[in-house]
């Protein structure tokens, strides 16, 4: 009941905004975390840049192989002349119209290394997308946690200053009653104050925290309503991870390092491109012209194969080389810079995971006591003994948020590590794999 009241503020500013928004079907209510992966999945301009970029790049290939393609061209012309007297035919009318259709059949490397290069890039791009993909999944992921912990901490904080309000009016009850000093009324107005600021605040929070949410869901301005808390089931029990053991099938599955290799066998193809301006270009033409005026020495057919023998290219070439063999250079430390930042994030994550397991042990001693602790004060509220539930309910409020927030920093981790692997972030997969055993 008391998540529901919490929540009911905000479903109502979703429905005005799914009121305005007037075309695509508003958010779900409630909403779970896969309705917001699915929703948020191609939503975010990062995403839909990276597929962008692979649609530039699969137009490319194409442009690249195209460059083996034969071509056709016809050439009408009016032409008038003024013709030898000598010449057999003296009108001055040389129309005529030329086809030639050629191809070229031979680069000498050049369209090898340019359709190799294309098609590296294209594979850079996907790899790209798909480490776009993760970020984005995990994005999700954070912005939903925090959506759900900022509601915990507005039900804490909301419990807290009913509290405090109770007891601060029972000191103002006293006061009138001449037993409460002006001092001690005053010190208890300032409690009050200052839990319910703090109840304010985690309220700006929690909006905040579905602002951010909307944001990655593609849905701007449309906050989210109730959210149902996500079941992760075993993920407190899995053995944190080997580092390792993990970090081999990291670093062949990652897709930001599998972006960067593409990227640098991409650059190893624009320098071998670059490098084959100095070969000659074979190509085969056939041509065949039709004309007004007849000329012995005019052919009306001809067909042969060209040579192109670059003589002389100046610093074209030396330039083109040097520019290829800098982007090769940073490529190959970029590729490497992302080996080291993923060795680095593999130990982080491992680390992470097991301080995480520690955290969530405390959080479910501390919970167990706190329910023992409430049943105990519900008990000696129910023998009025005790006066009121309030710090009992408040404590316990603040393990189940301490609980949830060691589970959801556990699933975005194992989220995260999974992604590394190559594999679909969530739902997450049985551990430990076959491939890299048990810690």
């Amino acid at each position: 009941m008391r998540a529901w009241l919490a929540a009911w503020p905000l479903a109502c500013a979703a429905a005005a905004a799914a009121a305005q928004d007037g075309g695509r079907p508003p958010l779900p209510d409630p909403l779970t975390l896969e309705q917001a992966l699915a929703l948020g999945q191609g939503a975010h301009p990062s995403v839909r840049a990276a597929a962008a970029r692979v649609e530039e790049a699969r137009a490319q290939v194409l442009a690249a192989e195209a460059g083996a393609d034969a071509y056709v061209t016809l050439e009408p012309r009016l032409r008038w002349v003024a013709a030898d007297p000598a010449a057999l035919d003296t009108d001055p009318n040389d129309h005529g119209v030329v086809l030639v259709v050629g191809k070229p059949v031979h680069e000498f490397g050049r369209r090898r290394a340019r359709v190799a290069g294309a098609r590296a890039r294209l594979a850079a791009a996907e790899a790209a997308l798909e480490a776009a993909r993760l970020d984005q999944t995990l994005a999700v992921m954070e912005a939903f946690f925090a959506a759900v912990l900022a509601d915990q901490a507005y039900v804490r904080d909301n419990e807290d200053m009913a509290v405090v309000y109770v007891r601060y009016d029972r000191m103002r009850d006293r006061h009138e009653q001449g037993q409460v000093s002006d001092l001690e009324l005053l010190e208890w107005e300032a409690r009050y104050h200052a839990v319910r600021s703090r109840r304010y605040e985690s309220d700006g929070r929690r909006r905040v925290a579905r602002a951010r949410l909307a944001e990655r869901l593609g849905r701007p301005g449309e906050l989210p309503g109730e959210l149902v808390r996500p079941r992760l089931r075993g993920v407190g029990e899995r053995a944190p991870p080997d580092a390792r053991r993990v970090l081999p099938a990291v670093l062949a599955g990652a897709p930001q390092l599998r972006a960067a290799l593409a990227a640098v066998e991409a650059a190893r193809s624009a320098l071998a491109e670059a490098a084959a301006g100095r070969r000659p270009v074979l190509r085969a033409e056939l041509e065949a012209q039709a004309t007004t005026r007849r000329i012995r020495s005019r052919d009306r057919a001809r067909a042969g194969l060209v040579l192109e023998v670059p003589l002389f290219v100046g610093r074209r070439v030396r330039a083109a080389v040097a520019s290829a063999s800098g982007a090769l250079r940073r490529a190959e430390a970029e590729a490497e810079l992302e080996r080291s930042r993923l060795r680095e994030r593999v130990w982080e994550l491992a680390e992470r995971i097991a301080a995480l397991r520690a955290r969530r042990d405390e959080a479910l001693v501390e919970l167990e006591y706190r329910e023992l602790y409430l049943d105990r004060a519900r008990a000696l509220y129910q023998m009025e003994v005790q006066t009121d539930l309030g710090d009992a309910m408040v404590r316990w409020s603040e393990a189940k948020r301490k609980l949830a927030e060691a589970d959801f920093g556990l699933a975005r981790a194992w989220a995260e590590l999974q992604g590394l692997r190559g594999r679909p972030p969530w739902p997450l997969e049985p551990w430990p794999a076959p491939a890299e055993g048990a810690s």
